[in-house]
């Protein structure tokens, strides 16, 4: 299930800030990242001749020939040892000049089963990665492959334009050593940060700590309360939750989590004396890009950070140079370092600008059968701390699949229970 939701409006009735153009997705397809088909390898370079066009569609052609063939020729290797209702074969790579990991399995009436992956099959897709580098020099990092029982299989590339999920993602090592027989004139955010940090060393209590001695000026952000971003982000979590997606929100313990389907995320880390750590990073952060590829310099997030702020509230981006964003909440108001205003954030957390925008994901992300006015109940129950089973129940129950417990489990958890 997916749902794309986009709020510009302002609760000018509730004095809150302008709404950024929120874009959240729930979604339980597979697949990884940006890809391109196997079958659409990217479009040459223009041409000044027909010879030369006509030159460079043959080669497009033979590139999807090879392609084709040895996809084919890698799924007929596990076709033995398929069962016998197999309904699809999946698996995933991923591979450098320096190391090829996987993982396949075989749906069986919807449920998978892990299947092993001969050492002839990696060695077809070191070969398929090798006829399919692209036009300028790009070789992919991912692929996912796909057969169906009756079907052609199919393949799609991940050039790392997005980040890979962690259990995809080789050594760093790895990368390095591939980038080096495979160039690129500019890298990804989320790679150029987990090289620096594999060349440079853990930079984290470093800069944090010199940060905290140096008493610079924090700087104020204008933002919701800590309580209400806790209450809304944990009733979109509890709607993800009751549909059974894998992705979106969670609340784990005195933390809320988001990691987006785009590579972005945060966490938001509830500490004692009602204090928080709101802190993240986009996937496509410019200033990272401009630092990493650029040399521009990067931004002082912790400038002015309480000497209560330590990594253990800080998002998992801000171990490995990919965090973009963070802010640290007193009991009373917001402040941060040279972070964003949160308003360019929407990417990174879930969306919960108005009471609105939470209706309108919520009521997307249960479907059709969802009663408006009893998620607008919800919604306001959990910003007083007074969700009661009724409301959840009112709220959630849209049809026989709807993980009602698990839903009332996320609120309970987060304390909004009555």
């Amino acid at each position: 299930m997916s749902l794309d939701n986009h709020d510009r409006a302002l609760d000018a009735a509730q004095g809150e800030p302008d709404s950024p153009d929120v874009a959240f997705t729930l979604t339980t397809e597979f697949g990884i990242g940006t890809a391109a088909s196997a079958s659409t390898p990217a479009p040459e370079s223009a041409s000044p001749t027909a010879d030369d066009d006509h030159t460079a569609e043959d080669r497009a052609a033979e590139m999807r020939r090879s392609a084709d063939e040895l996809v084919t020729a890698i799924t007929d290797l596990l076709l033995p040892t398929a069962p016998p209702d197999w309904q699809q074969l999946r698996m995933g790579f991923s591979v450098t000049v320096a190391a090829v990991s996987g993982d396949a399995v075989f749906l069986v009436h919807g449920e998978p089963l892990a299947a092993e992956i001969p050492t002839a099959a990696v060695e077809l897709v070191q070969a398929l990665r090798m006829v399919t580098v692209r036009p300028d020099g790009w070789a992919w990092w991912h692929v996912t492959v796909v057969r169906d029982r009756t079907g052609t299989p199919t393949c799609e590339f991940g050039y790392g334009d997005v980040a890979f999920p962690v259990e995809r993602l080789l050594p760093t090592a790895a990368y390095r050593a591939d980038l080096e027989h495979f160039s690129r004139e500019r890298l990804p955010v989320w790679l150029a940060g987990r090289l620096r940090v594999d060349h440079d060393g853990q930079q984290l209590p470093r800069v944090l700590a010199r940060a905290q001695l140096d008493r610079a000026p924090a700087m104020p952000v204008p933002f919701l309360t800590a309580p209400t971003v806790w209450a809304r982000w944990a009733t979109v979590a509890a709607a993800a939750v009751a549909i059974g997606t894998e992705w979106g929100p969670r609340i784990l313990g005195s933390t809320a989590a988001f990691e987006g389907a785009d590579g972005s995320g945060s966490t938001l880390h509830l500490l004692p004396r009602g204090r928080a750590v709101l802190s993240g990073g986009l996937w496509d952060d410019p200033e990272l890009a401009a630092a990493y590829n650029d040399g521009a310099p990067v931004p002082e997030y912790y400038a002015g950070a309480p000497d209560w702020l330590d990594g253990a509230a800080l998002n998992h981006r801000a171990f490995t140079a990919q965090l973009s964003f963070c802010y640290w909440w007193d009991g009373t108001g917001w402040s941060s370092g040279q972070s964003p205003a949160p308003i360019t954030i929407g990417a990174a957390i879930p969306g919960l600008w108005t009471p609105a925008t939470v209706v309108d994901i919520v009521c997307g992300v249960l479907g059709a059968s969802a009663s408006r006015p009893a998620v607008a109940d919800l919604v306001a129950a959990a910003e007083s701390g007074s969700v009661t089973r009724e409301l959840a129940t009112a709220a959630f129950t849209t049809d026989e699949d709807t993980d009602v417990p698990g839903a009332w489990s996320q609120l309970a958890v987060a304390g909004l229970t009555r």
